[in-house]
């Protein structure tokens, strides 16, 4: 069946108005619209931001986001305070360069990142960013997450880019830092993946910052425990993170013949090691259980850069979030391309784009 998802918005002479209660009602829903608005050069306006989440409106991380895309575009911007439910947002070229930005808490770095990602590749020459805030940071991909799924499928696209971490963040304290070279993408290539053939290999990575090694060492027992309990071939390193704060962190990459999929856990105080390892193998092994590509949340993250390409996509994803489609409504707003999505909400689907 075709998932129907209805969303809110309307053409107001020259600029799109966007209901941002609809869908995932979060900040996906603002940063895909101005990542695509810096794209296009189409203004927008978006009202009720984040109204269904217990504090409503932009928060640090949204404000950095929206500022940060406007400094990269010359964008004129209405609204861009701390709290603003509303915000109207008009940009102009995109000007590569070098750029600073400073979240000042333990806001996603990722998230910022992919905001102004694609609108700097596409320019005509390279930039380099530095992004200060939070690396690894809950309901937000951490920047290993970027470095080994999502930057790797974007380059099998056509983009150009690498992420250097420079010191982990994490939540409260922030603090970390990234630094990404982006060179002009190459032409873009679609996405066509229907299997994803067999299980090579598992690789891991138990990291730690400021906290005893033993730890690290625990996550990665269990992981391992976990992963020969089903005789899966696997490599797990123990690594020790810089950084200001105390965190851990437990990152599972699955590598099939045609696909990959990469979860993780982060640890907090009061929550054992084995744990950490456990939610993240218990991940893995619900999208071993499918036919799925790649993993649901890098379904959602090509969007994107899978309309900007020219060409017909196919992949499946484990479950049908969201956050997948509201960005695919977000993005039909913007390019015009045909999305479909197979499957119900919460499980296993297939999406497939005509750009």
């Amino acid at each position: 069946m075709n998932v129907f998802y209805p969303f809110s918005f309307k053409m107001d002479g020259n600029i799109i108005k966007i209901d941002g209660s609809f869908g995932e009602g979060g900040g996906q829903i603002l940063r895909t619209a101005l990542s695509l608005s810096a794209i296009t050069r189409k203004p927008f306006e978006i009202y009720n931001i984040r109204a269904n989440r217990k504090t409503p409106g932009l928060s640090y991380q949204h404000l950095q986001a929206v500022n940060a895309t406007a400094k990269i575009c010359n964008a004129e911007v209405a609204g861009n305070q701390l709290r603003s439910t509303n915000l109207k947002f008009y940009p102009e070229n995109t000007k590569p360069g070098a750029y600073h930005f400073n979240i000042g808490t333990a806001g996603s770095v990722s998230l910022v990142l992919q905001t102004i990602f694609y609108p700097l590749s596409l320019s005509n020459e390279s930039s380099s960013i530095t992004i200060i805030g939070g690396t690894h940071v809950s309901h937000s991909p951490c920047v290993d997450y970027l470095t080994q799924q999502w930057l790797h499928f974007l380059k099998l696209i056509g983009f150009d880019a690498e992420i250097k971490p420079i010191r982990a963040g994490f939540y409260p304290r922030g603090g970390g830092e990234i630094f990404v070279k982006i060179n002009p993408a190459k032409s873009l290539q679609p996405m066509y993946v229907e299997y994803r053939g067999k299980l090579v290999k598992v690789h891991g990575i138990s990291s730690v910052s400021n906290l005893d090694m033993k730890i690290a060492k625990r996550q990665q027992a269990q992981a391992v425990k976990r992963l020969l309990e089903k005789n899966i071939p696997h490599e797990i390193f123990i690594e020790e993170m810089p950084a200001l704060g105390m965190g851990t962190l437990l990152l599972l990459l699955g590598k099939f013949e045609n696909g990959q999929c990469c979860y993780f856990s982060l640890g907090k105080i009061g929550k054992p090691a084995e744990t950490v390892a456990d939610e993240a193998c218990n991940d893995f092994y619900r999208f071993w259980e499918t036919n799925a590509v790649i993993d649901e949340h890098l379904a959602d993250q090509l969007i994107i850069p899978l309309v900007l390409a020219k060409g017909k996509s196919k992949y499946i994803t484990p479950r049908i979030t969201h956050h997948l489609l509201t960005n695919i409504e977000i993005a039909k707003l913007f390019i015009k391309a045909n999305i479909n999505v197979s499957g119900n909400l919460n499980e296993e689907g297939f999406i497939k784009i005509e750009a």
